[in-house]
């Protein structure tokens, strides 16, 4: 394997896949993506489809990140388009999945190494502000190169902690549009209840991140810890909302699909053809996380499943928030909405 030292940058078939730190520096690992499209519901799920061939696994090139800073690193990139931020688990998936059904769209959802560029600070001491940004920008350019003649625009899909981020992001990529997703807190939860994502559980996130001290969440069931991780997430998206740096869209779960295909374009400064928005149809009548499955609409199936003492913290901690977002979402809407 190339030593992370003497890595040259690699062409544009190769795409990053990991970023680490070693002996308080961080380098970048990458993976060989022949001619694939990024396509399924999730960045890791591409690349372990990618990693399944012989010649991905026995080549992998690691470089400085550094390295993803030099001017002809940013070459061949496509600026982004639009940011997705979300609640979890209320349709953002579904968004991803109808952008990406278009060849000339590239979706980056949840990709591991915008994570890690974004945590680095929090596992090497030292490392600042500014720096993320920079690495931020040489990641994103090096994850959205044109990799494909068709290829037009970048859209990012984060995971939902990352909207705690959305100052640096919003530094890092000034004038980007971007909306945030929800849903009732209630139907969130029972979702979670199931299967928890992995910033609903404890030690995950710092919990400086949300306000807390850790001597607070040690103490706290994981029904609290889940409702105030989602109201924080909330509490921030609205706060975003209100100083709106960058355009910004509140988008319920109940919108979906329809503001995809009629006010999401506008909003994001693209236009596509009817025969694209068909296409984004088709994609819409399947499961966005299982898409051999037709979508379902669980809504009433999750407002019946939580149940105390998850559906007491959720109205404690979650519903404020949750209908304040409604209210200014509606006010948005104006008239017609009401």
């Amino acid at each position: 394997m190339t030593e992370p030292e003497q890595g040259a940058l690699p062409s544009a078939e190769w795409i990053p896949i990991r970023l680490y730190s070693k002996d308080s520096r961080f380098f970048v690992d990458w993976c060989h993506l022949r001619g694939m499209r990024l396509t399924e519901p999730f960045y890791d799920q591409s690349i372990e489809r990618c990693l399944r061939h012989p010649f991905s696994l026995l080549f992998r090139p690691q470089t400085p990140v550094e390295r993803l800073v030099e001017p002809r690193a940013l070459q061949g990139s496509l600026a982004p388009r639009g940011f997705i931020f979300h609640l979890s688990r209320c349709g953002s998936t579904l968004v991803s999945q109808m952008l990406a059904a278009l060849p000339r769209n590239v979706v980056l959802s949840e990709a591991g190494p915008i994570d890690s560029v974004l945590r680095a600070h929090l596992h090497v001491p030292g490392v600042t502000d500014s720096q993320r940004i920079e690495w931020l920008r040489g990641m994103v350019a090096a994850l959205g190169r044109q990799r494909h003649a068709e290829e037009q625009h970048l859209f990012i899909k984060f995971d939902a902690w990352h909207v705690l981020e959305l100052p640096l992001l919003q530094r890092a990529f000034p004038g980007v549009p971007w909306i945030f997703l929800y849903r009732d807190p209630v139907e969130i939860m029972a979702s979670h209840q199931g299967h928890k994502g992995a910033h609903m559980l404890p030690g995950v996130l710092e919990p400086s991140l949300l306000g807390l001290e850790p001597e607070q969440v040690k103490a706290m069931a994981l029904e609290e810890y889940g409702a105030r991780v989602l109201a924080h997430l909330c509490e921030t998206a609205l706060k975003a909302w209100r100083e709106r740096v960058s355009p910004a869209l509140l988008v319920h779960y109940q919108q979906l699909p329809e503001i995809v295909l009629d006010t999401l374009p506008t909003h994001w400064g693209v236009g596509f053809t009817a025969e694209e928005l068909d296409l984004m149809r088709e994609a819409a009548r399947l499961d966005a996380k299982n898409p051999v499955l037709p979508f379902a609409d669980d809504t009433a199936a999750k407002q019946r499943a939580l149940k105390s003492p998850a559906r007491e913290q959720v109205e404690r901690w979650v519903r404020p928030l949750y209908e304040a977002l409604e209210a200014v979402r509606n006010e948005a809407l104006g008239p017609a909405s009401s």
